[in-house]
């Protein structure tokens, strides 16, 4: 129905807790002892966004902010909270060699 106004209405239906726990960083190093022109070597492996806990049906509990604009103006107050179905952050693995001459 092209008349229709209040499909685009927010509603309470589909409420649940986006409560989360993540592990966003960790990095595992190990200084290597003086070996001939190294000072200083350190190697390590890094991860982000490694885990997160949550009871959250989405893909993500960890929600953008949107900016609406209506017909009254600004409204991001009442949009925040609304998941949109954005992508979850990437998981990424690093490994490296620090070295000092």
């Amino acid at each position: 129905n092209q008349n229709d106004q209040f499909s685009d209405q927010y509603s309470s239906f589909y409420v649940e807790d986006g409560s989360y726990l993540r592990l966003k960083n960790l990095q595992i190093g190990y200084n290597l002892p003086k070996m001939g022109w190294f000072q200083n070597v350190r190697i390590y492996i890094q991860g982000q966004n490694l885990f997160t806990l949550t009871k959250y049906t989405g893909l993500d509990p960890a929600l953008p902010t949107i900016s609406t604009n209506g017909s009254s103006g600004n409204q991001s107050d009442q949009a925040m909270g609304i998941d949109y179905g954005p992508y979850p952050a990437n998981r990424i693995f690093t490994i490296g060699i620090n070295a000092n001459f």
